[in-house]
């Protein structure tokens, strides 16, 4: 695998985590901490990307 895949699937299991402890009435707080995770993940790539 890619680093682009490997990063996505570490992205995917962090949000099944997120998910999997959200509660049925905190939906709306799980999609935002989603994105800030997505976001923050994507800094972190650009990060790694920019070093090679």
């Amino acid at each position: 695998m890619n680093d682009l895949q490997l990063f996505s699937i570490e992205i995917i299991k962090e949000l099944e985590k997120k998910f999997k402890n959200a509660c049925c009435n905190k939906t709306a707080e799980a999609y935002l901490d989603c994105a800030l995770l997505i976001k923050h993940k994507l800094k972190e790539y650009e990060k790694k990307q920019a070093t090679k």
